[in-house]
């Protein structure tokens, strides 16, 4: 439009707050404080990040309580630095979160410790003795302000998980028994887990098998039909109860849950083992509670050397029957969709009234068969008014919108007007 000024767009930041001070030959600067990643005051890796801290700094073994007074390993000449899972935070060695300070068991230096990518595209592994190390550029938090993230050339030491039931085996027919926490150990402490909880997912393997197999057995393929409970005929009974149902259903979930770990405990123990004593487990061949276990042995041998986890082929006939009684169990409690507030349930829905030509009114021709005209043309007036107001608030947003922009222009160029009148102070100091 004619006349007006043009607009002038400015960035949130831009908009800042400026003072006039006595000036002591200083300049007014705008300054803001500036954090690396370990100034920050959270302490915590992005989402996507795990932390990693240097073995030149703190040794090997980052699990568990930290020791200020391990080792320390000097890293090779010409080599990108080393790095282990894990950074120190408040004694401890954590995932995702460190802790600076001049401290031996903290982060000092700027590469102490860096948050890095949890994967990289580029990136290769070494494995030499059951000891592994992952070569790769790996995307990092930048310690320098702005800058996000950039690649970094390191070698990192990885650590591995675990299913672990402390303290106690599976109780795999409880329904309210847990499965254990999925745990990560470094290399050492994991080997030494293993020994400890083989056994007891093996254990609970195998009775989970035999449970799932005889329930099949018996019935499923027994010839007879398979009969919900609640869809037997009158004086007859069904295959199985509601809670046989369940507990049917929690019995597959927890073998294959189980199963799936089993497989991930077997290929680790593989690969970290440096010797085959290392894999073995198990040296009575039996639980604690004296039960044996049907794992794999060495000719001539009572000790378990590699977790069954029942995935080979010879279990094949098993997986079979397993897939056919879930989908009976399934069968007798299917999933339902969880219906809304706002949706009628089944018989009650509510049903629009009809003209007398049988369609459903619309909402005019129903408000008008219950008002009288002069209320209507009320509303006509009022809906009038309603427009009429709404253009003068939009003619008044427009006249404010013009009056703001000097406002805005005042915000810029306060800054030279302090410092004419600072220098218009120091002048008149001068001649007086």
């Amino acid at each position: 439009m004619p006349g007006r000024m043009p607009a002038i767009s400015l960035q949130p930041e831009e908009l800042l707050v400026w003072r006039c001070e006595k000036s002591q030959g200083t300049p007014l600067v705008h300054s803001a404080a500036v954090f690396t990643s370990f100034q920050s005051a959270d302490g915590h890796c992005e989402e996507g990040f795990r932390c990693v801290s240097r073995i030149s700094k703190f040794g090997t073994g980052h699990w568990g309580q930290i020791d200020p007074g391990k080792e320390k390993i000097a890293e090779e000449a010409d080599s990108a630095p080393v790095y282990e899972w894990g950074c120190p935070f408040q004694g401890e060695w954590a995932e995702n979160r460190y802790e600076s300070g001049p401290g031996d068991d903290q982060c000092t230096d700027e590469g102490d410790c860096i948050c890095i990518a949890r994967g990289s595209p580029n990136m290769h592994t070494e494995l030499e003795g059951g000891h592994e190390k992952v070569i790769g550029r790996f995307e990092t938090e930048s310690g320098k302000a702005n800058l996000g993230h950039e690649p970094q050339l390191i070698n990192v030491i990885p650590h591995y998980f675990m299913r672990t039931k402390d303290g106690a085996p599976f109780d795999i027919e409880n329904p309210h028994s847990g499965l254990g926490v999925v745990k990560e150990f470094d290399r050492e402490e994991w080997l030494l887990k293993y020994k400890e909880e083989a056994p007891k997912i093996q254990g609970a393997l195998d009775k989970l098998r035999a449970a799932v197999d005889a329930e099949y057995r018996s019935k499923v393929q027994d010839g007879a039909p398979f009969v919900c409970d609640g869809a037997q005929p009158p004086g007859e009974e069904p295959s199985l109860t509601k809670a046989e149902t369940q507990l049917g259903l929690m019995r597959v979930r927890r073998f294959q849950v189980l199963a799936s770990d089993c497989v991930n405990m077997q290929d680790t123990a593989a690969k970290l083992a440096g010797r085959p004593e290392e894999e073995s487990f198990a040296p009575s061949g039996k639980t604690e509670g004296g039960d044996e276990l049907k794992c794999y042995r060495k000719k001539d041998s009572v000790e378990c050397q590699q977790l069954n986890c029942y995935r080979g082929f010879e279990d094949q006939g098993f997986l079979d029957r397993l897939q056919l009684y879930k989908s009976q169990l399934d069968s007798c409690s299917p999933e339902e969709d969880t219906k809304t507030e706002m949706e009628p349930a089944a018989g009650n829905s509510v049903k629009a009234p009809k003209t007398e030509t049988g369609a459903a009114p619309t909402p005019k021709e129903g408000d008008l068969k219950d008002k009288d005209m002069k209320e209507v043309e009320k509303e006509v007036d009022n809906e009038a008014q309603a427009e009429a107001a709404k253009e003068s608030t939009e003619e008044v947003a427009e006249g404010k919108q013009q009056s703001t922009q000097p406002a805005l222009l005042g915000a810029v160029f306060r800054p030279l007007a302090c410092s004419q009148k600072a220098e218009s102070r120091s002048r008149r100091a001068d001649f007086l």
